[in-house]
């Protein structure tokens, strides 16, 4: 029997564990440049020199104390402050400083997973065991009986046309977590009008089967969590959509052959005219090979005009 694991594409500092786990989901049949959307749109060819000054390097983390049991007897204690460091991609979405990234990017319950994994890096646990942590462990943030922050900050890499040449403060708008879509809306406030990155166009229609797709991410561990880090220029992965899945819980995505990996999570995946058509999300890993995921077109255009972003 083959081994299926969900593994959202975020990437941890300091620990290596899966963020969670999705039962495989079910097959259904069916199935930026910025460039235009609508007819002839797709007489446009993609620039990837363009795509790149939309994308931006995001770098979140989550500080606080996890309650375990490291008693002389077994009972519960607060450890000493942990800090989980995680990165993902983003891409402007919105003319005010809107980024759009997946949902499990910035999740709070995502942060606390990743504040215990953290935590039991140090250790020599199981997956099983971690799993356990996170299902009956608590925590609590850096003031006594606070909910933990999540805490992000977005960067450009040193490339021609990059305009985010410093960390800037985001804030965390809308969060659809990982079970529900996985999409987060993200803004930057502090950004000048004359310094915000040019905005991503979303397709109007959902992607077919079969048809190409470009990934764009930046994939890799995160070597030094310092402010002074080197950030790697983004990576494009081309593939093709292989199928439309819908999950267990009913949400659907797009399955893609394009070679997603971790950090590549909530960047955007275009299709040949450079339009976004998904949200990168997640990778079934099997004995064999591996399973990415997008999320739909349709379900990111509904996501940004709940928040009025056009």
């Amino acid at each position: 029997m083959s081994l299926l694991v969900a593994v959202m594409l975020a990437t941890t500092a300091g620990c290596s564990f899966s963020l969670g786990t999705e039962d495989p989901p079910s097959s259904e049949a069916g199935s930026n440049t910025m460039g235009e959307s609508g007819p002839g749109a797709e007489e446009a060819s993609m620039n990837p020199q363009a795509l790149d000054d939309s994308v931006v390097f995001l770098m979140t983390t989550v500080s606080g104390y996890v309650l375990f049991p490291g008693g002389e007897n077994g009972e519960y204690v607060w450890s000493d402050e942990v800090t989980a460091v995680s990165s993902c991609t983003g891409w402007m979405a919105g003319e005010g400083g809107e980024i759009m990234t997946a949902g499990h990017c910035v999740d709070q319950d995502e942060g606390r997973s990743a504040l215990i994994g953290t935590f039991l890096s140090d250790f020599d646990v199981t997956a099983e065991e971690v799993a356990d942590a996170e299902i009956n462990w608590s925590v609590e943030g850096l003031k006594d009986g606070s909910d933990i922050e999540v805490v992000v900050v977005a960067k450009q890499p040193n490339i021609d046309g990059a305009t985010i040449n410093d960390w800037e403060p985001v804030q965390i708008v809308d969060v659809m977590p990982f079970e529900q879509g996985d999409l987060a809306l993200l803004r930057a406030n502090g950004l000048r009008a004359d310094s915000q990155p040019p905005v991503m166009t979303v397709a109007d229609e959902d992607p077919q089967t079969g048809d190409s797709v470009t990934s764009i991410g930046f994939p890799g561990a995160i070597a030094d969590v310092s402010n002074t880090m080197s950030i790697q220029n983004p990576s494009f992965k081309t593939g093709t959509v292989s199928s439309r899945q819908v999950s267990p819980r009913g949400v659907a995505g797009y399955e893609i052959n394009a070679d997603i990996s971790s950090g590549m999570s909530g960047g955007p995946t275009v299709n040949e005219a450079g339009q976004v058509v998904g949200v990168n999300s997640y990778t079934i890993r099997g004995e064999s090979q591996a399973f990415n995921f997008i999320t739909t077109t349709a379900d990111l255009r509904r996501f940004l005009d709940r928040n009025g972003v056009d």
